[in-house]
């Protein structure tokens, strides 16, 4: 695989370990702009995405900057030469499409797979479930990604342990 240098060789990286560490869904960071993060308060603010009926477009999402997420920001501003308005930007200085994360990812999978960083490929949608699992084990609850927080359990928990009886 060819080595790539600037911005691009650590965005693909990064966009992945932001979506561990925050929970995010595509629609929701790939947009992502730097306005949207206040350092200095020590949050960020996200517009959660599939929203239905009166709450579409309503619901912002408040996120802790944790010290995770604070390194990885620090990161990305110093890989960034421009001032872009967003934080996951293409060459031109848009956001990423959804066309280019599936692209991306499905290069990240095959290049972990062939430096033996992972034994087998995963989904996206698993760093959510990641996140979900991580969240419950470090702070005692699920974190409230959909309104109803049994659909956040059912959906996404893997800590649940269900004991049974066999015959």
């Amino acid at each position: 695989m060819a080595e790539r240098t600037g911005k691009a060789a650590g965005g693909d990286r990064m966009a992945t370990e932001y979506a561990a560490a925050d929970g995010n869904q595509k629609v929701e960071f790939l947009d992502l702009a730097w306005p949207q993060i206040d350092r200095a308060a020590g949050h960020m603010r996200v517009k959660r995405a599939k929203q239905r009926g009166k709450k579409r477009g309503e619901v912002i999402e408040q996120i802790e900057i944790t010290p995770l997420i604070s390194a990885l920001l620090d990161r990305m501003t110093d890989v960034r030469k421009d001032h872009c308005l967003y934080v996951f930007s293409n060459r031109s200085g848009n956001a990423h499409t959804q066309a280019w994360f599936k692209a991306m990812w499905q290069k990240l999978m095959l290049q972990a797979m062939e430096e033996k960083v992972i034994a087998h490929r995963f989904t996206f949608y698993d760093l959510r479930t990641y996140y979900v699992t991580q969240h419950k084990a470090e702070r005692g609850v699920l974190p409230d990604l959909h309104a109803n927080p049994a659909t956040t359990a059912r959906v996404y928990d893997r800590s649940r342990i269900v004991k049974r009886k066999a015959l």
